[in-house]
Order: structure tokens, then sequence, then C-alpha cells
């Protein structure tokens, strides 16, 4: 009996030997973006869910998009509900807050709902870069693309990139993906010219479009990765980058070029009069001032900024 005593605990403490040796990363924290959003009744505002994972043990920290796996929830039914995918829907004036729940984490929003229906319609789509300004060298070589809304409510301006349907007119010259993301193919020193239009989504009740292209030239090398920053919006503000590189002046737009696989830290400061709306989705987090990308090629970014009501 004493000698299946010693050998059974001897397997137990096996057993939590390798139950300790495991190493997992929680999930620690959900940020939904917007914090903030307005809407009619009828109306739709989509929200993200960001999810922070940290290793205390290892000391490292990630974020992954939660959006389509969290649970979504309006703490008043009467004022918006929210479905699946975090598209929320005005029902009646009031404000409520939206909450995204994955176990025992939450993270939360708050959506005011105006009383008129349709008072934030959707009326049409600009498509930065726009035409002419996109020029990719390299097959393979790509260029980012972003979608921004035009309103008739608050807000006036919205980024829709990861809601617009991305269309390429010749896909023998690029490609480009639900996020915006075009990609040149075929070979040198072939190249051409591609029409790229944002279609927007089904929830906005019309076919509205927004148009720019893509130019794909012969060979040629990129070692330095340009970043091209556009101020867009009613308002205006001035975005600068860490490194140096971007210094946008009060609603302009500017370009800088930085070292491959780096990370660019911008920053956006609203002007007297005007509000900071937001990034592009492809700088996170995209609700805040300050936001960081690397780069891995050329990248494009919006800044949005509306006019303080």
């Amino acid at each position: 009996m004493t000698a299946r005593l010693v050998l059974l605990c001897s397997a137990l403490t096996a057993l939590a030997l390798l139950a300790g040796c495991a190493t997992t990363t929680p999930l620690t924290s959900i940020q939904v973006s917007p914090g903030t959003a307005t809407a009619g009744a009828g109306d739709t505002a989509q929200f993200t869910a960001i999810g922070t994972y940290t290793n205390s043990k290892k000391g490292t920290q990630y974020t992954e998009n939660l959006t389509s796996e969290v649970t979504w929830s309006s703490s008043v039914t009467s004022v918006a509900t929210v479905n699946s995918a975090g598209l929320a829907t005005g029902v009646s004036a009031g404000s409520t807050t939206i909450t995204a729940t994955d176990g025992g984490i939450a993270g939360t929003a708050t959506l005011t709902v105006g009383g008129t229906t349709g008072v934030n319609t959707l009326t049409s789509i600009t498509v930065i870069p726009a035409a002419g300004l996109q020029i990719v060298q390299d097959a393979g070589e790509t260029a980012q693309y972003i979608a921004i809304g035009n309103y008739t409510g608050t807000p006036a301006t919205q980024d829709l990139t990861d809601q617009v349907t991305w269309v390429s007119s010749d896909v023998l010259v690029a490609t480009i993906n639900s996020a915006g993301l075009a990609t040149a193919v075929g070979s040198c020193p072939g190249g051409g010219i591609t029409n790229i239009t944002a279609i927007a989504p089904p929830s906005s009740g019309g076919a509205i479009t927004g148009t720019s292209n893509l130019t794909v030239g012969s060979c040629g090398v990129n070692n330095l990765p340009t970043l091209t920053v556009y101020d867009v919006g009613q308002g205006s503000g001035t975005v600068t980058s860490s490194p140096a590189g971007i210094d946008c002046g009060s609603g302009g737009g500017c370009t800088g070029n930085f070292v491959l696989n780096s990370t660019v830290t911008l920053t956006a400061v609203p002007a007297a009069g005007s509000t900071f709306g937001g990034w592009s989705a492809n700088c996170m987090p995209d609700n805040q001032p300050t936001c960081s990308l690397t780069m891995t090629n050329n990248a494009t970014v919006g800044a949005i900024f509306n006019l303080a009501q």
C-alpha cells in the first residue's frame, strides 16, 4: 500500500509540474472603438473590439481583433441594438452603453441616438490617395487605400475602410483585399494603371462609390517605404511623427520615408474649433490621439478632424 501511495503521489507531482511549465497568454483587456459614437434612429454605427493579451511571466503583450468573437450587448435596447458583428442600429433618442465581452473581460463604448431618422446619411465616399498619386514599382509591392465616408449628420466624416467593398478594375495590374491593401502583380518591366473603387456597405442604403487609381511602373528600388498622411474631414489639425519625417500642417497632407520594418508613431493635435475624430483602421489604436504602424511597405494613413459641436 505504501508503494502505491508513493507512485500515486509521484504521478500527481509530475502532472502538477507539467501544468506549471505550460505558459499561456491570457486576454487582459478589451478596447471598443470608437469610444463614443452618434447615430440617428434607424441609422447604424460599426464598433470594433480589440483584445490585449499579456503574458506576465515572459513580459510580452500583443493585440488581436476580436470583433467577430466577442459577445456584443446594448444596455438600453429601446435606444439601440447591436448584432454579433458589432453593428449597432439606432432605435430611438437616448444613450446606451455598447459592451463587448469575452469570458470575464469586457470593454465598453457609448452610443448616442438622435430622434430623427436619417440624420447621419452617407452622401459620398472619398478614396485616398487620390487618383494619380499612388505609384509602385515592383511586382508584389503594396499600397494602402482608405475610404472616408461623408455624412449629412454628426460626425460628418467616418473611416469606412474595413466596411466598404474594394474592387480593382484590372487584376492583371493589381489586386486589392477587403482591408483596402492593393498588391501589384505581374512581372517587370510590365506595368499599367488600374482603377481602385470603394463601394458603400449595404447598410448605407444606396450604391455610393468612391474611386482612385494605382500606377504600377517598371522595376525600381524601394529601400525606404513611403508613409503618406492625409488630414480629412471638415475640421483641421496637425500630425507629426516619431521618428521625425511627418509634419503635416493644419488642413494639409504630407509624406515621409522611413526605414523598412521600423515602427512609426503618429500624433494628432486638433486646431481650435476642431476635434480629433480618429485614425484610419490601419493605425492602432484608431480612436486615440496617438497611433502606431510598422513600415513593412508603402503605407497611407488618414487622420480625421471634425468641427467642434
